[in-house]
């Protein structure tokens, strides 16, 4: 049975039959069954009227583009991405099996994978996750345990809290942890450690022990904290630790060391750290334990530093340059102390950075001291002792006694001006710092560019803080903290794997900028008749250089996860 138009033999109208082939007298003929009109205007009209009559009586799905009804349409690339690498890695198969049986009222991994990606792709609080989780799409989270939350946001919340417990559990962190570092060590040697330490700051909870008022590196004063360490090999974080807030960071490095050795069970390691980590007992305890170090020296504090920086930069070897041939690392080594090398490195961004902020911070202070100057000669402040205190007090901050002294030898008489010596220092340490190391088997070009990648913990950092946000944390319990923190970390580890597979595939983009063009992939949910399709946006082709790099070659067209709408007497619901 086949449709054919046919012309009247007039030549003035094309008529629509539906033919079929039979045999007559031993030939194959064509039999007409049914005339179905002219092809008309009118007669076409006429014809689509009885083919929506036709339809009910065919399992395919026929509509007409006005009876297709968008749903809705959610996020769906960074989580299709962010999952694969998930699998790839292991976490997926580790969480099952070190968590063990799903606790009751937890969603077990996909609840984990769920946090994670929501740290990753749009920090909320858990309570928020109540209006996120519906505007993006994954495949797991369409499970009847998704489905069949609680309407209220705070019992909703209490779910991911629980999810929170069961992942943190006894020791299945640790557990975690020790499959991240297997399978680290299946990509890079695991001989050089990346460690470096930061502050996490509280909200308004007094009851968690580990949270105390310490040293701010980052943050606001009077707000207790606790202290995180991370511990990175080639830019990947394999384990975090939590201290108390109030512990001096150079404490934490020899009890680090031994964690890790164990962890990654190797004999030696090299330890990169920065110059928060430098204590002589630390640097004695490493050396004693046959250990390597590659650590940078205090700039303005240490005794060394003085006569090293202030060697000719053409001395300099080109350590690393950009694509346009423009220097962006170079060093130079001098001779060796003690057994140890000293090598300096000169960084020409960092200190054009260096300059523009020194020539801020000069003319900020500049102004706040003329005013000082100004209100003393119009006799606003003439006491000795009020007229140091108002200095003393601009000058405290952002350093300012290396740019400016004054003088205020009687009342009623200030002067102040540039700290030459200051300065000139500040300009022989613009973009410069100096590393020392007990490793002689390593290059200048490999000591300087391990000492580099610490940059990435660093990175690190910056990202969990910002881009990750695990700050301010509003948790109480040391449980929910420790959980908190560690999806956070879990966050930063698919997102420094995701650069590397970029980086491996010639892409030059941040992670950060992936995730945001892999937003542009949607699902779209279309009623298409009695059917829910899920249809996919077509990734244009930067997309697809993105998705190749992580392992997906072809996007469907639509999903397979096809729902049918339930019908009530005669309509559809």
């Amino acid at each position: 049975m086949y449709p054919r138009l046919v012309t009247a033999k007039s030549g003035k109208y094309t008529y629509l039959r539906l033919l079929e082939k039979v045999k007559k007298n031993g030939c194959w003929v064509e039999k007409v069954l049914v005339n179905l009109g002219r092809q008309d205007i009118e007669g076409r009209k006429v014809l689509g009227v009885l083919l929506k009559k036709l339809r009910r009586f065919t399992d395919e799905v026929l509509v007409t583009p006005q009876e297709v009804e968008t749903k809705q349409c959610r996020e769906y690339g960074p989580f299709l991405v962010s999952q694969k690498l998930w699998q790839e890695i292991g976490l997926e198969k580790w969480i099952n099996e070190h968590c063990g049986k799903i606790a009751p009222v937890s969603l077990g991994e996909p609840g984990v994978l769920a946090m994670v990606l929501n740290r990753l792709t749009a920090p909320r609080s858990k309570l928020a996750l109540y209006d996120w989780m519906p505007t993006v799409y994954l495949g797991k989270w369409q499970t009847k345990e998704f489905a069949n939350f609680p309407e209220d946001p705070t019992d909703f919340a209490e779910w991911f809290y629980r999810t929170m417990d069961w992942l943190i559990k006894g020791k299945n962190k640790e557990k975690i942890e020790q499959s991240i570092g297997d399978w680290v060590k299946t990509l890079f040697p695991a001989k050089v450690v990346f460690y470096d330490i930061t502050n996490i700051q509280f909200e308004g909870w007094e009851k968690l022990k580990q949270a105390r008022f310490g040293h701010i590196k980052l943050g606001r004063k009077n707000h207790k904290q606790i202290l995180l360490g991370i511990v990175m090999v080639e830019g990947l974080p394999v384990a975090c630790h939590i201290f108390r807030g109030n512990r001096a960071e150079k404490t934490s490095l020899v009890w680090i060391k031994e964690k890790v050795k164990k962890q990654f069970n190797v004999g030696r390691m090299i330890f990169v750290c920065d110059r928060g980590m430098i204590s002589e007992s630390n640097l004695l305890e490493i050396e004693s334990a046959n250990d390597g170090y590659i650590v940078a020296l205090k700039r303005r504090r240490c005794d060394e530093v003085k006569p090293l920086i202030e060697k000719d930069l053409a001395l300099f070897t080109t350590i690393k340059t950009d694509d346009d041939g423009e220097i962006l690392l170079s060093a130079w080594e001098a001779e060796s102390k003690e057994g140890k090398r000293r090598i300096v490195v000169f960084n020409p961004m960092r200190a054009k950075e260096e300059i523009k902020k020194r020539e801020t911070i000069i003319k900020l202070l500049g102004i706040e001291l003329q005013d000082l100057l100004y209100s003393v000669k119009s006799g606003h402040r003439k006491k000795i002792k009020d007229i140091v205190a108002c200095a003393e007090n601009i000058l405290k901050h952002k350093n300012g006694k290396r740019y400016f002294v004054y003088k205020s030898e009687k009342d009623g008489h200030f002067e102040y001006g540039i700290n030459m010596e200051g300065v000139a220092m500040e300009e022989k340490l613009d973009g410069k710092f100096v590393i020392k190391t007990t490793e002689q088997n390593l290059s200048l070009k490999e000591v300087v560019l391990k000492y580099k990648e610490l940059m990435d913990v660093e990175d690190g950092f910056r990202e969990i803080k910002d881009f990750i946000r695990v700050a301010p944390v509003f948790h109480w319990r040391y449980r929910r903290v420790k959980a908190h923190v560690f999806i956070c970390v879990l966050s930063l580890l698919l997102e420094r794997y995701l650069e590397q597979k970029l980086q491996k595939a010639g892409i030059q983009l941040s992670a950060r900028k992936a995730i945001e063009k892999l937003k542009t992939i949607k699902v779209v949910d279309n009623q298409v008749g009695p059917l829910i399709i899920k249809y996919v946006t077509s990734p244009n082709q930067e997309l697809n250089k993105i998705l190749a790099a992580c392992g997906i070659f072809k996007l469907p067209k639509m999903l397979p996860d096809i729902k049918r709408v339930k019908e009530v007497r005669g309509c559809v619901m």
